[in-house]
């Protein structure tokens, strides 16, 4: 494939980006992805918007045959979270824009920090959280993509 697209340096600008403080915040389900994991169990990569930051974090629910009495707790906590009152898993996408809450911890990986969801926050203790705002909002940040896991069988070299 060949592509006639012609760069301008003159439209680049270098960024730096700051990482989503740790702590308790307000996410809005922004796609849903099915997935096969590592594991080879299957389930879901969700993608999440976080209140205030113009960047995205992922949470997974990983369906794991091996300890059914975890994995429904999992689902339980992030549809409580959510408002999910349907538990018909189908595709995950009907759960697209649901307002729930996470918290976000950092994790240290080859010397770079990372945020990353820790877990979902129960309905009953998200009443101390800033509410959602919509897109008109003044974003506190400029986007990024965090806590990016690219599967081993990609069709292209990334490198």
């Amino acid at each position: 494939m060949s592509t006639s697209w012609v760069y301008d340096p003159s439209q680049y600008q270098e960024k730096s980006f700051e990482i989503i403080p740790v702590g308790d915040y307000r996410a809005r389900i922004e796609d849903v992805t099915e997935k096969t994991f590592k594991s080879g169990n299957h389930g879901y990569e969700i993608t999440l918007k976080i209140n205030g930051f113009n960047s995205f974090l992922w949470f997974y629910l990983v369906l794991d045959p091996s300890n059914v009495a975890q994995t429904n707790q999992r689902i339980g906590d992030f549809f409580n979270s959510f408002g999910i009152t349907n538990p018909a898993m189908g595709t995950g996408k009907q759960w697209i824009g649901s307002v729930g809450a996470v918290r976000i911890k950092h994790d240290e990986y080859n010397g770079n920090t990372s945020a990353k969801v820790a877990y979902c926050i129960a309905r009953s203790r998200q009443e101390n959280l800033a509410p959602w705002k919509n897109g008109n909002a003044p974003i506190a940040q400029a986007p990024v993509q965090q806590n990016v896991e690219l599967p081993s069988d990609m069709p292209f070299d990334m490198g």
